[in-house]
């Protein structure tokens, strides 16, 4: 380091450590807080990617809910890690707990 502080070198070093170690602990959330395996939250986003449309939100976990109950899911599991996510309705559920946008975090994927 000199005295102007640290290269343009050790700043890009410094910021693609930051990178990694951002998306470990993203994995690590992901593991520790998603109660679905992969291939059943796919199916809970299918279902409202299908059934959204024409019911609407309503503002609710109505349709959410309604998947648990028909796959056997625990909803006192699920919904806390749903809303975890930013999963509050189900519209929510769709835009914001996609593990598309976070493949590269979640080691399950």
């Amino acid at each position: 380091m000199s005295r102007r502080g640290p290269s343009k070198a050790d700043q890009k070093a410094a910021r693609k450590r930051d990178r990694a170690e951002s998306r470990a602990r993203e994995s690590a959330e992901w593991d520790e807080q998603m109660v679905l395996e992969p291939g059943e939250l796919r199916a809970l986003l299918a279902h409202l990617g299908a059934e959204l449309p024409a019911a609407g939100c309503g503002h609710s976990l109505a349709l959410t809910r309604a998947w648990a109950a028909a796959h056997g899911e625990d909803w006192a599991r699920l919904q806390p890690s749903l809303a975890h996510f930013g999963g509050s309705c189900d519209c929510e559920v769709l835009a914001n707990v996609d593990p598309a946008t976070r493949v590269d975090t979640w080691a399950r994927y």
